[in-house]
């Protein structure tokens, strides 16, 4: 595994009073030849309306907070980067050794315990887009492995209020095949959290 994590640098939004939604979006999803992309696990799609059962909360169903930008690479509170950080890991991490997890859906089914019901079910679905990879996980006993490396606002994103929250969880995701070297590749993906009952969750993947 490498020493360090190679720079990620998402373009920068000029905001003011306001945010352009799809100006936010376009830079979450890495401007750039040398960024990362908003991604899941690799060679994989992440869940969205076109490989879901049904649209995954927050892909145009719910709206995405808007203000003043935070400042750029601004920390979120503890409460907020652990909930964000714990959804990313369980969301992005599979064991397909036997006796281990029985479908690619056992990730989203941890991750479940991090988000709203809405995104729970949604990301606990069965979709035949994860069908193949999951049949070569399996064969070669593979783990995938997501280590969260940092968590931040979003570059333009608003600052945290006390009731909601967009985060980007930058993750170090490790594939080792029981035989053979183990891959490493850096990723990223934005969250949008809700606070309730006590908690905060993960209510959508805004730009999935």
């Amino acid at each position: 595994m490498p020493s360090e994590v190679r720079s990620i640098r998402i373009c920068s939004l000029l905001a003011s009073s306001g945010i352009a939604v799809a100006a936010l979006s376009a830079a979450l999803t890495a401007c750039g030849s040398g960024a990362s992309t908003v991604a899941s696990p690799p060679e994989l799609p992440s869940p969205s309306a076109s490989t879901a059962a049904g649209p995954v909360p927050g892909n145009g169903t719910i709206p995405v907070p808007e203000g003043t930008a935070a400042p750029e690479g601004a920390e979120l509170p503890a409460d907020i980067a652990k909930a964000a950080a714990d959804f990313a890991a369980a969301w992005a991490s599979h064991d397909a050794r036997p006796g281990k997890d029985a479908a690619y859906t056992a990730a989203g089914k941890r991750a479940a315990a991090y988000a709203s019901p809405d995104l729970g079910a949604s990301i606990s679905t069965p979709r035949p887009s994860t069908n193949t990879v999951w049949q070569r996980w399996t064969t070669e006993k593979t783990t995938v492995t997501a280590t969260v490396v940092k968590v931040s606002v979003p570059d333009g994103a608003p600052a945290p209020t006390d009731t909601t929250a967009l985060a980007r969880v930058v993750y170090r995701l490790t594939t080792a095949p029981e035989k053979g070297q183990p891959t490493v590749e850096t990723k990223q993906v934005a969250l949008q959290l809700d606070y309730s009952d006590g908690r905060w969750r993960v209510i959508a993947l805004p730009y999935a």
